[in-house]
C-alpha cells in the first residue's frame, strides 16, 4: 500500500474540503491536509495500514493548555481509526485503515481534531483508500475453433477457388479494461510457413481493412471480435507442396498500468493439429464446478476438461473410505476429446466432504482430481456500482456547484458491477453473446439478476449478463428500467435469492472506463490516425495530438435511439446507433477545455450499453501524460458528470 499524493489536490477540490487553512487559526492546525492509502483486492502482499509518518496537530499559544479531542468519520464506519483519541499540543496522530471487506473503489473518511470546548474552527484531515480490483485475465475464444484440444484456427483452400472466409476470435476480459495488440505472423519453425515465406495472415476489426497488426480494448462489458483472413496476393504465391503452412495470431496486452506484467499474452496457432495420448486433466481448472453446495435440488453436472477423452473413457467418483461409484450410461456425456460431462445424483451429495473424481482409459494410467461438497451459504449483495467508475452514482452538478448524491443509482443500459458473496459460480465465467449478430443472455449457469419495484408487485426485469463469479457479477441494466419506477431493488438468483438491494433509477449515470481498476487514472481511449485509418491505445507513450480524433468508452448515458429497436443485451451492429438524447447534451472536457463531440452511441461489436464517444482534442488543452477528462450529459445548469481523477495523454 503506497501513498499517492498526486490525486489528493484534485480530490480535495472535488469534495470541497479545505484542510490546514493558511488563514489565521483560532483552533487546531494539522501538519497535513490528507493521508492516502492504496490496496489491491485479493493481493497476497499484506496491506500497509498505518501512515509511516504520524502527522502533528498544534494549538495557538493562547490555547496551548487546552485538551484536543480526535474523532473519525467514514462510510462504512469502522475502517478508519486514529490514535490517540485526545491529548495536548503538539499532538502526534497515527492513522490506521482496515481494507478488509471494503469493495473495490475509492473510499474516503475524515479525522476531525478540536479542543474539548469546541473552538468553532477544527482541523480536518482527509483520509482516502483506493482499492483496486484483482488483476484481470485476457480470454480468447472462437466459434470457429475446434472443440477439442487447444484454441486453434484452420483454413482450407483449393488453388484457384475463392479465398476462405474470415474466421473469428472473441477477445474478452475477466474483469477490468485490457487494451491489446493483435499481430499476425508465420510459424517459428524452419519448415512451411516460416520466415522465408511472406506472412499470409491478416487481422482486422469490424469495418477496418485487413492488416498485419491491429489494436483494441476489451472489458467486462464487451467481447471484441477480431477477424482473421488470408491475404489473397500472398495466397496465390504459396506452393501447395509445402502445405501445411503454419501461422500464429498473438494477442498481447498493452496496458501501461500496474497490472501490465500480470496479464499474459495469448497465442492462437492457425492450424488443425491434434495429438492422441493418455487421459490428461487440464490445469489449473480440470473440473467445473469444483465446489457444489450440499443437498442440491437437482442433479449437478460436472464438466471435465483435459485431453484424450473418448467414448470408452471411464469416470468414477469416490468419497473418503468408500468404494468408487462409476458414472455410466446417460449420466456420462462425451462431448469431445477435451471435454466430458458427468451428471452426479444429488442423493450422493448430502453432507459436506471432498470427493475424488478419476478418469481412466483401458490400459492407461488413471488421473484424478477433487471437488468439494460444501455447506450452502446465503448469498448477499454488498454494493452495486458503475462498471466504469466503480462508484454507486454519478456526480450531480447544478451550475458551478457539485451536489452530493446519496445511495445507488443506475440508468437504462448502464453496465454495472454487483459485488457480494456467494452470488455466482466459484470460477470467473465470461458469458459470451449467442446467435447472430449476438445477444447477451439474462441467465447463465443458473445465475440471473432481477430488477423489481421497491414497493413489491409490478413487472420485474432480468439483466443481460456479461460476467459472473462468486463475488462479482457484471451485467447490463435492462432498458425497461427507465425511471418510470424510480425506486427499485436488485436481487441475484443463484439457487437462492439475495436480500433486496435498493437502488434509484435515473435517466443517465455516466462513468468513463479506465485502466486503473478503481475507476481513476488513464481513460480507455483510442487515438485515430486519419492518415492511416488505424487506431492506437492512448497512453503516456502513445499520446493523442491536439486537434486529432479520439474515441472514449463510457457507460451510463441512457437509452439508445428507440427507432433502432435494439433489444436488451444486443451486440451493437456495424452501423452506428446514436443515443436517445439530443447529442448536444453530451459534453467532453479535456484539461478543462470543451471538446467537439462528433458522435455518441454504440460501439460496433460491443454490448449495446458500452458507449463510444468520438471527440476532437481541444487545441487549448495542455500537453502532457495526464490531462483531466470528464464526460457530462445534460444542460449547463443541471448535468450528471463522470467520476473525477480520469486522465488522457495529449501531445
Amino acid at each position: 500500500m503506497n501513498s499517492f499524493v498526486a490525486k489528493t489536490t484534485a480530490l480535495l477540490g472535488f469534495l470541497g474540503i479545505v484542510c490546514g487553512s493558511t488563514l489565521a487559526q483560532s483552533g487546531p492546525t494539522a501538519s497535513v491536509s490528507s493521508v492516502n492509502f492504496t490496496y489491491t483486492a485479493g493481493s497476497s502482499t499484506p496491506p500497509k495500514t498505518t501512515n509511516t509518518n504520524p502527522f502533528t496537530v498544534t494549538l495557538p499559544a493562547a490555547m496551548a493548555t487546552q485538551t484536543m479531542l480526535v474523532s473519525t468519520a467514514s462510510n462504512p464506519q469502522g475502517w478508519l481509526s486514529a490514535t490517540p483519541s485526545s491529548g495536548k499540543t503538539p499532538l502526534s496522530i497515527t492513522v490506521t485503515v482496515n481494507p478488509t471487506t471494503l469493495d473495490p473503489g475509492f473510499h474516503s473518511g475524515t479525522i476531525t481534531i478540536d479542543t474539548q470546548v469546541p473552538s468553532g474552527n477544527p482541523a480536518v484531515v482527509l483520509v482516502t483508500i483506493a482499492i483496486a480490483t484483482a488483476p484481470p485475465s485476457l480470454k480468447v475464444k472462437s466459434p470457429s475453433s475446434p472443440s477439442t484440444g487447444p484454441l486453434a484456427l484452420a483454413f482450407s483452400y483449393v488453388t484457384g477457388d475463392v479465398v476462405p472466409a474470415a474466421l473469428e476470435l472473441d477477445v474478452s476480459s475477466s474483469g477490468d479494461v485490457i487494451p491489446f495488440t493483435v499481430t499476425a505472423s508465420n510459424g517459428a519453425s524452419t519448415g512451411s510457413g516460416s520466415s522465408k515465406t511472406p506472412v499470409w495472415l491478416r487481422v482486422n476489426q469490424l469495418g477496418l481493412p485487413p492488416n498485419l497488426t491491429t489494436s483494441g480494448m476489451t472489458s467486462s462489458g464487451s467481447v471484441l471480435q477480431i477477424f482473421v483472413t488470408i491475404d489473397s496476393a500472398v495466397l496465390d504465391s504459396l506452393d501447395p507442396i509445402s502445405s501445411p503452412f503454419n501461422g500464429v495470431i498473438t494477442v498481447t496486452p498493452t496496458s501501461t498500468g500496474a497490472t501490465a506484467t500480470t496479464i499474459l499474452p495469448v497465442t492462437v496457432p492457425v492450424s488443425l493439429q491434434v495429438s492422441p495420448g493418455r487421459p490428461i486433466l487440464r490445469n489449473p481448472i480440470p473440473i467445473f464446478p469444483y465446489k457444489i453446495p450440499a443437498a442440491p435440488s437437482i442433479n449437478p453436472v460436472l464438466t471435465i476438461y483435459g485431453d484424450n477423452f473418448f467414448g470408452t473413457t471411464g469416470v468414477t467418483i469416490q468419497q473418503p473410505n468408500s468404494l468408487p461409484i462409476p458414472i455410466t450410461g446417460a449420466s456420462l456425456k462425451w462431448i469431445g476429446r477435451g471435454v466430458m460431462q458427468a451428471t452426479i445424483l444429488a442423493s450422493y451429495l448430502t453432507t459436506p466432504v471432498t470427493w475424488t473424481l478419476t478418469v481412466q482409459n483401458a490400459n492407461q494410467p488413471a488421473v484424478s482430481t477433487t471437488f468439494d461438497v460444501t455447506d450452502p451459504a446465503l448469498p448477499i449483495i454488498t454494493s452495486v456500482v458503475s462498471a466504469a467508475s466503480y462508484l454507486p452514482t454519478a456526480i450531480q452538478t447544478a451550475g458551478t456547484n457539485t451536489v452530493p448524491i446519496a445511495g445507488t443509482s443506475v440508468s437504462p443500459r448502464e453496465i454495472i458491477s454487483i459485488f457480494g458473496r456467494n452470488i455466482g459460480p466459484n470460477t470467473t465465467t465470461p458469458v459470451p453473446p449467442t446467435g447472430t449478430p449476438g445477444v447477451y443472455q439474462d441467465t447463465a449457469s443458473g445465475v440471473s439478476v432481477e430488477f423489481a419495484p421497491a414497493t413489491g408487485g409490478g413487472t420485474t426485469y432480468l439483466a443481460p449478463l456479461i460476467m459472473i463469479s462468486a463475488n462479482q457479477i457484471n451485467c447490463v441494466v435492462p432498458l425497461e428500467v427507465d425511471g418510470s419506477v424510480p425506486s427499485m431493488v436488485v436481487r441475484v438468483h443463484n439457487g437462492t435469492v439475495t436480500p433486496d438491494f435498493p437502488i434509484s433509477v435515473v435517466a443517465q449515470d455516466p462513468g468513463v472506463f479506465t485502466f486503473g481498476g478503481v475507476g481513476q487514472g488513464q481513460a480507455a481511449i483510442l487515438n485515430f490516425d486519419s492518415s492511416t485509418g488505424s487506431f492506437t491505445v492512448n497512453s503516456a507513450k502513445t499520446q493523442a495530438a491536439r486537434n486529432s480524433a479520439i474515441s472514449i468508452f463510457v457507460t451510463g448515458l441512457g437509452d439508445l435511439d428507440p427507432t433502432a429497436a435494439v433489444v436488451n443485451g444486443a451486440v451493437a451492429p456495424a452501423g452506428p446507433i446514436s443515443l436517445a438524447v439530443n447529442p448536444t447534451t453530451v459534453h467532453v472536457d479535456i484539461d478543462g477545455q470543451p471538446a467537439v463531440v462528433t458522435y455518441a452511441g454504440t460501439s460496433p461489436g460491443a454490448v449495446a450499453g458500452l458507449i463510444q464517444i468520438n471527440a476532437i482534442v481541444p487545441l487549448a488543452a495542455k500537453t502532457g501524460p495526464s490531462d483531466s477528462l470528464t464526460v457530462a450529459i445534460g444542460t449547463a445548469n443541471s448535468a450528471r458528470r463522470s467520476q473525477p481523477g480520469v486522465t488522457i495523454a495529449v501531445k
